[in-house]
């Protein structure tokens, strides 16, 4: 089903012009970066966005960038009301540990106190926003690539993108594109990600036949940090890990 979303030219443009293994990769970094800062700013002092940290909170990987900020004060004036709706869900329940009258209702108990934990930790309000921009590039991407000769071409001729993110592109795709353009499109993008896990491949071989001491002299032929493409090639970066469920 199509949907009319905003565009994004400018950072998708800038992103197919940098020549990196997948500029969506880099945008999302951007993007998490952004809102990293957003909640360690002074937009923690707004009623409603503590009201929405205090309800959702952020993943592991996204606490430990808040953490690992440089904003002590702004986060701890969130996590000390984070605490506290905490301690509204987890107090009745630790109760129940406590007031349990034999080792299997103990454990039972714990069990039920550690769900509601675990359940803490889902949907993370940064992922949210960082799903948010990730839909609006790959629908601005491929509304691009079926508008623009210019860009289509830029960017059959780049990269493309990690495996990761070329599957983000293929499902946002049917939302800008129908018929013969999503068919096209999708061929496109797939053709490309094969095209270009062969060649990063290559580099990573390469880099092991460098290895060789018969080898030692040739020139690396970009292949300083093949290993490293390899990997991010195949899983992405700044991933979106547990958005909130809309």
């Amino acid at each position: 089903m199509k949907l009319q979303l905003q565009l994004e030219t400018i950072p998708v443009w800038d992103g197919v012009k940098e020549g990196s293994e997948c500029f969506l990769c880099t945008l999302m970094k951007k993007a998490e970066e952004d809102s990293v800062r957003y909640y360690l700013s002074s937009a923690v002092m707004t009623p409603e966005v503590r009201v929405e940290m205090n309800k959702h909170g952020f993943c592991p990987h996204h606490l430990h960038l808040l953490a690992e900020g440089g904003k002590p004060q702004s986060l701890a004036l969130a996590m000390d009301t984070y605490y506290d709706e905490n301690k509204s869900i987890f107090a009745p329940l630790m109760d129940k540990v406590d007031n349990s009258s034999n080792a299997r209702k103990t454990l039972k108990a714990a069990e039920a106190f550690f769900e509601a934990a675990h359940a803490r930790e889902q949907g993370c309000l940064i992922c949210s926003r960082m799903e948010e921009r990730l839909v609006r590039y790959c629908y601005t991407v491929a509304s691009l690539w079926a508008t623009d000769p210019d860009f289509k071409k830029a960017l059959e001729d780049s990269k493309g993108f990690c495996l990761h993110h070329t599957e983000e592109l293929v499902k946002v795709a049917d939302k800008a594109l129908s018929g013969d353009e999503l068919a096209g499109f999708v061929k496109t993008v797939i053709a490309m990600l094969g095209k270009n896990l062969d060649r990063v491949q290559h580099d990573d071989w390469w880099m092991t036949q460098k290895y060789k001491s018969e080898n030692k002299d040739k020139p690396w032929n970009g292949a300083e940090d093949a290993q490293k493409r390899a990997v991010y090639k195949l899983i992405g970066e700044s991933r979106v890990i547990d958005p909130l469920k809309k």
